[in-house]
């Protein structure tokens, strides 16, 4: 989270953020005796604290006294998935429908599927956009989900990383590190009123687009609220996201997680009920949406830039993560939420960072990333369908929505035929705002940034990556993030229903009339 940054500023900006709640300004004495972890293990504490110093008393009303967050139990165990073995089976072009599993066709004529070689049991997932396969979904399913009773949310409670984060982790830690976004961030779309470049991306992420869609303002972080300097319109929701995040702790990397951004938002509605003049109508609660485009990623590149194998992660870090997004989406509901949200993890092992940093670790895959770094995010997305689909289950006495979305394949999808979607093939895996190697990417400047970048001639090259190529033309934007482009496309699928997991072909649009005239 803080490369480049002296220990010496970590330390002064954590102390000042510490010292930011109230219930801990006698760290300020101690803070220069504490080492890094623990001063980041402090902020945690002081985040949880940092709208209301009843925390627990907010954690309690979405656990109701059944939860405890330090052992957290999962009725939908997933462990056992990181010590199957999987493999790819040959393109197929049959559609079949079960009472188990059911098929949909679009456009594409092909369909890859993983499958769990032990033979015991199947599990699928595409490989492009030709096909959405619902493992072990009950035939009733679709026909319940998509009743009458269905109703377009008002607001939206969004929670995730970089990818979705809107300027938490800017207003978090402004001028430290990898925190200052600098241009050409945020080129291609002006955001009026809101301070700075606080996207990780050349312009708008899905939440974004999502908010234009529905004729909503864009959903502001949580942390603006902190900064005088603007006022928050929460009406139609709030985003928890924050660069970096995890979904396990990690403060090693990130003091940031899933859990503190949950908790964030049971304080954050507690105070809502509390208010005489709520910042989002109370009732718009019932049927808000609450929405984790993703998470993950970040649980996997740090254990990778920590020497961890693909297999490692699939075995020691998978099963875990899978347990505690679980564990967030029973939270949420539990806490009230009807219309729950989920995407699974994208194409990491195409990511330019991964391909520059494990070069020559493939085998590679046909579009040219790495194949044994994409498996791992397939391992996660099968043990995450199926313990979705199992709530989905448990729920729908009550009426509630699980919502999955394939963000992997769409990403695929865009990998796969670029031309169609305005994306140069030539440059698929480059990046747009970068400098130097195969991928036009390099592991000391980043995007935004200045600084000395190493040859392959030999020698060193002083570089300012302050401009960038065209945007809409690529797929990849600073080596880690996605460009507007792609996000626009994803979020054109996902809202009409494309590469949606279950219930399949739900759209938002259809349903809610949605428009898309701003994208």
């Amino acid at each position: 989270m803080f490369p480049g940054a002296s220990d010496q500023q970590i330390t002064s900006w954590l102390v000042y953020h510490i010292c930011w709640s109230k219930s801990l300004t006698d760290s300020y004495i101690m803070a220069m005796s504490i080492d890094i972890a623990t001063l980041l293990l402090l902020l945690q504490v002081s985040l949880l604290l940092f709208s209301a110093s009843h925390a627990q008393l907010a954690r309690k009303i979405a656990a109701q006294g059944s939860h405890n967050h330090d052992n957290v139990s999962i009725h939908h165990d997933v462990s056992s998935i990181g010590h199957k073995s999987f493999s790819v089976a040959p393109t197929t072009t049959t559609t079949t429908t079960t009472t188990t599993t059911t098929t949909t066709t679009t456009s594409s004529p092909h369909l890859e599927m993983v499958k769990d070689t032990d033979g015991d049991e199947e599990s699928y997932i595409t490989n492009s956009s030709s096909s959405m396969i619902i493992a072990d979904l009950p035939a009733n399913a679709t026909r319940l989900l998509l009743s009458n009773s269905f109703t377009c949310p008002q607001a939206f409670f969004i929670f995730g990383d970089s990818l979705t984060d809107t300027g938490n982790i800017q207003l978090l830690a402004p001028g430290l590190g990898a925190t200052t976004l600098n241009y050409p961030y945020g080129e291609s779309y002006s955001f009026t009123n809101e301070p700075g470049h606080n996207r990780y991306s050349d312009g708008r992420l899905i939440v974004d687009f999502i908010a234009q869609a529905f004729g909503f303002p864009f959903f502001e972080p949580i942390l603006l609220e902190l900064d005088n300097g603007f006022q928050t319109d929460y009406t139609h929701g709030v985003n928890f996201a924050y660069s970096g995040a995890t979904i396990q702790p990690d403060i090693t990397k990130n003091p940031i997680y899933l859990q503190l951004e949950l908790d964030q938002f049971f304080v954050y509605k507690e105070a809502l009920f509390s208010s005489p003049q709520p910042s989002t109508p109370l009732s718009f609660l019932p049927t808000a949406a609450y929405l984790i485009p993703e998470m993950g990623g970040n649980d996997f590149i740090y254990a990778y830039f920590r020497g961890a194998s693909p297999q490692t992660v699939i075995d020691e870090i998978v099963p875990h993560s899978l347990n505690l997004l679980v564990s967030a989406v029973e939270q949420l509901h539990e806490s009230g939420a009807r219309t729950i949200i989920v995407g699974n993890q994208p194409t990491l092992g195409c990511s330019p960072s991964i391909l520059t940093a494990f070069s020559g670790s493939g085998p590679y895959d046909s579009i040219g990333c790495l194949d044994e770094y994409n498996k791992v995010s397939q391992v996660f997305n099968i043990g995450l369908e199926r313990a979705l689909t199992s709530l989905q289950e448990n729920y729908k006495a009550d009426g509630t929505l699980v919502i999955q979305f394939d963000f992997y394949n769409a990403v695929i999808e865009l990998f796969t035929n670029p031309t169609q979607y305005g994306f140069n093939p030539s440059t698929k895996l480059e990046v747009c705002c970068g400098f130097g190697g195969a991928y036009n990417y390099n592991l000391n400047v980043s995007c935004g940034d200045s600084g000395n970048v190493s040859l392959s001639t030999g020698g060193t090259q002083f570089v300012n990556i302050n401009t960038a190529l065209n945007p809409k033309e690529y797929i990849e934007w600073d080596g880690v993030h996605f460009t507007e482009a792609v996000y626009k496309a994803v979020t054109s699928f996902f809202l009409s229903g494309q590469f949606v997991i279950s219930p399949p072909g739900f759209s938002f649009k259809q349903l809610c009339n949605l428009d898309f005239s701003q994208f």
